[in-house]
């Protein structure tokens, strides 16, 4: 579907293009011998098939800019994600229009847009029907939602959750487990909290290049989420609270023995709590920012890459996420750190390497440009960081991941999360 005067532009220049295509077919009576007709019949009915349905949709936003279509009223839920697109622009909104109407960025609005609505919040659609003036005529009811996938343990990798003994209060073996697993999977989810048609909408952001299992993901989350409930916070986190003061003073704890669990201790007392939970299989994380009833964050890490400078590099990923970008619309964030990506996740990778490093001191540093384990150690020093820190960061833009394996704290971070292993 065309969503905006842009999207139309380019789709009128494809529909000219397959017109001229189609045309010359037309102005060649004799094909090439070398060609088989057959061949050349059937790419002739792709690109009018092709041609077709660019004409539809060319159609349609014409139609609807000119008002030849209204959408006021939708009977499902299923319906109202293109319901508000298309009132949108029967309205007469552009999408930047729409954005400053909720007090969202235009990008925002661009990106529900492209995913037609899937992973945005239930408060978010009512919020932006009512701007729009739909009435959602349907009958919603707030339950469980009941979707025998979600409940197959054939679709978790369920031995190893048992192993971990996520299932409180149960204490049978794990043949009974299996038995009883769609009661076991479901009170879960439950006691995470996802109980209601809110969680099947609500928005994630998820930084992947594996085959993801997302019900092994969607566990993770279920139990990260129990896990920071059982948390006790001596303070209510304020966002103020992340100054550069607060950075460098958490980024100095990397130079102590045990400076991993001195920055959770600092993080909790800040009001934000930290959970470790290594790993699901099929999961491929190194860590996740999420918000604990929509305004109490939570830094979670699995730790899977047991050196220094990645339990640093992914803490300070996960802080940016709280800081810049965890909101009523985007409550939480899964990170594979070895994927490289655009926009929010290269804001937070940017934000993380300024915080232990900054540009304005990295860009001048001698390491730079004649790295060895002296500079390295040497500008440490005068940083008042691990070298690990900085033999990361030379490591991660470069690229060569086999230099400086002996500064980057191989093997110096699980051991203080031993009961977690």
């Amino acid at each position: 579907m065309i969503t905006n005067d842009r999207q139309y532009k380019i789709t009128k220049s494809q529909i000219e293009n397959f017109e001229e295509s189609l045309a010359g077919y037309s102005m060649t009576p004799n094909p090439t011998e070398t060609i088989n007709p057959r061949l050349l019949e059937l790419h002739k009915n792709a690109i009018e098939s092709q041609l077709k349905d660019l004409l539809d949709q060319a159609t349609e936003y014409e139609n609807l800019k000119a008002g030849n279509i209204a959408v006021s009223e939708v009977h499902s839920l299923s319906d109202l994600p293109l319901a508000l697109i298309k009132s949108r622009i029967a309205n007469g909104f552009t999408q930047a229009q729409l954005a400053d109407m909720l007090g969202l960025k235009m990008q925002q609005i661009q990106r529900y847009e492209s995913e037609k609505y899937e992973t945005a919040s239930l408060k978010t659609l009512i919020k932006i029907a009512e701007c729009l003036n739909i009435k959602i005529n349907a009958d919603v009811q707030i339950k469980t939602i009941e979707a025998p996938d979600n409940l197959d343990v054939a679709n978790y990798p369920f031995k190893q959750m048992f192993q971990r003994k996520w299932f409180k209060n149960f204490s049978g073996s794990f043949n009974d487990a299996i038995i009883d697993s769609k009661n076991l999977l479901e009170t879960l989810f439950e006691r995470a909290g996802f109980k209601s048609f809110q969680y099947s909408l609500n928005k994630k952001s998820v930084r992947s290049g594996s085959s993801l299992n997302t019900f092994a993901l969607n566990a993770w989350y279920a139990h990260i989420l129990i896990k920071a409930k059982e948390q006790a916070i001596p303070s209510v986190f304020k966002k103020e609270v992340i100054t550069q003061d607060w950075l460098s003073t958490l980024a100095h704890f990397s130079i102590e023995d045990d400076g991993p669990l001195k920055a959770i201790e600092f993080l909790r007392n800040s009001g934000i709590r930290v959970v470790i939970e290594p790993q699901l299989e099929g999961t491929f994380l190194d860590g996740a920012a999420l918000l604990l009833d929509s305004n109490e964050p939570i830094v979670a890490m699995t730790l899977r890459h047991d050196r220094l400078d990645n339990f640093w590099f992914v803490l300070f990923h996960e802080i940016a996420h709280i800081y810049l970008h965890l909101s009523d619309s985007l409550t939480v964030i899964f990170d594979d750190l070895d994927v490289k990506i655009d926009g929010i996740e290269q804001e937070a990778d940017e934000f993380s390497l300024n915080s232990l490093i900054p540009n304005s001191v990295w860009k001048k540093s001698l390491v730079r440009f004649n790295p060895s384990k002296e500079t390295i150690t040497n500008q440490a020093k005068t940083l008042k960081i691990h070298p690990a820190l900085i033999a990361g960061r030379i490591r991660r833009e470069s690229g060569r991941y086999y230099q400086f394996s002996d500064l980057i704290g191989q093997g110096e971070v699980r051991k203080h999360f031993s009961f977690e292993f």
